[in-house]
């Protein structure tokens, strides 16, 4: 099934999540996902903060998403939203995009809906370079100080 004709709930998240309304707010997504009837659910992230909660329970809504056989994506229009995301590791998990449509691109395997984005297929990750013991044979004495206390 295309993109295009996948139908997608949109439920928009705007309050800042702290211990005092977490309960509130994952009670209202729950029934919100699960009156949802669609295979996709987008969380329109609208709050310029995310907390620490808030990752929590988007995360807890994940793997309900994925125990009902659906797929929960995050579009999160607010850079600092974003960055936050991006800096826990969580923007692939969550499949995080700027917009709500490069939320559900994103989930069909197209780009995420950030200027001047790639597919994320596309681009190649390097691996970290893991430094290791010096080469039998090589020699460090290039990277040593010259003498000075010698004298011809």
């Amino acid at each position: 099934m295309s993109a295009d004709r996948t139908p997608v709930t949109v439920v928009p998240l705007d309050v800042i999540v702290d211990p005092e309304n977490e309960e509130a707010v994952e009670a209202e997504l729950r029934a919100l996902q699960a009156g949802a009837g669609t295979s996709v659910v987008v969380v329109h992230v609208r709050a310029r903060v995310v907390t620490p909660r808030a990752l929590h329970l988007l995360l807890r809504a994940r793997e309900r998403a994925a125990d009902a056989g659906g797929i929960l994506c995050v579009a999160a229009p607010g850079p600092a939203a974003r960055r936050v995301f991006h800096l826990t590791g969580l923007s692939r998990v969550l499949r995080v995009a700027a917009t709500v449509t490069g939320a559900v691109r994103r989930n069909a395997g197209a780009g995420c809906g950030h200027p001047g984005s790639a597919s994320p297929r596309s681009r190649a990750i390097p691996s970290p370079r893991r430094p290791g013991p010096p080469r039998p044979g090589s020699s460090l004495s290039r990277l040593a100080r010259p003498d000075r206390t010698r004298r011809p």
